[in-house]
């Protein structure tokens, strides 16, 4: 059975160095998904971001801000780290009718169900050579603390394996499940979800975003 949506967010479980941002931008070429469009991220999903935080490392990054500076709370893993409430509400009123609205995390996906109450797409990826090379170098949260300061490399290999576990337990016939954001440059694939999480496929934002993270 379908489960009730009692809110219009659409989480990506993803671990990390597994393209969650990349992915994101691909969902935002959907009409009713709103993109995070403060000139930092690119006005447009497909294009690249500027003196935001980690630009110099990903061209693909983008935060929670808008163009009126107004900005989505950081929640669950995001929040841990700079120590502030895992648990905020989130304003969904940007949201008008039948609009979703875009959030990662990385924790597990028990947690991030029980907080979000929304609809998941989860990636079934742990790469870490992808992580040791790039997000190892990425500064996150409140602080701007490099991710190499945070956890020792035995830490971050355990972190990235436990999290795949506790995606692998958790999944269920309501989630959306990918190994990599290779299944989505498939247009019929990326159809299904938007079927699935009931987003307006838009054939000429969606290839502008794909032709952006392949080329």
């Amino acid at each position: 059975m379908i489960q009730t949506i009692q809110n219009p967010v659409i989480i990506i479980n993803a671990n990390m160095g597994s393209k969650a941002h990349q992915i994101g931008r691909l969902l935002s070429s959907c009409t009713n998904l709103l993109w995070y469009d403060h000139k930092g991220n690119g006005q447009f999903p497909w294009l690249p971001c500027s003196q935001i935080l980690n630009h110099e490392i990903s061209k693909y990054h983008f935060d929670r801000r808008f163009a009126d500076s107004t900005t989505i709370p950081p929640a669950l893993d995001f929040a841990r780290r700079s120590g502030l409430t895992e648990h905020p509400i989130i304003p969904y009123n940007r949201c008008k009718e039948g609009q979703c609205l875009l959030y990662i995390t990385h924790s597990n996906l028990d947690e991030s169900r029980k907080f979000f109450k929304g609809r998941h797409l989860v990636v079934l990826n742990k790469d870490e050579q992808r992580f040791f090379n790039k997000t190892w170098n990425f500064r996150v949260g409140k602080t701007k603390e490099l991710i190499s300061n945070l956890y020792t490399e035995q830490e971050a290999k355990s972190m990235l394996t436990d999290t795949l576990e506790n995606y692998k337990e958790h999944i269920t016939t309501n989630d959306f499940v990918i190994n990599s954001i290779d299944e989505l440059f498939d247009v019929e694939v990326f159809k299904l979800l938007c079927k699935r999480f009931n987003l307006t496929f838009n054939k000429d934002s969606y290839n502008k975003v794909r032709k952006f993270l392949t080329e």
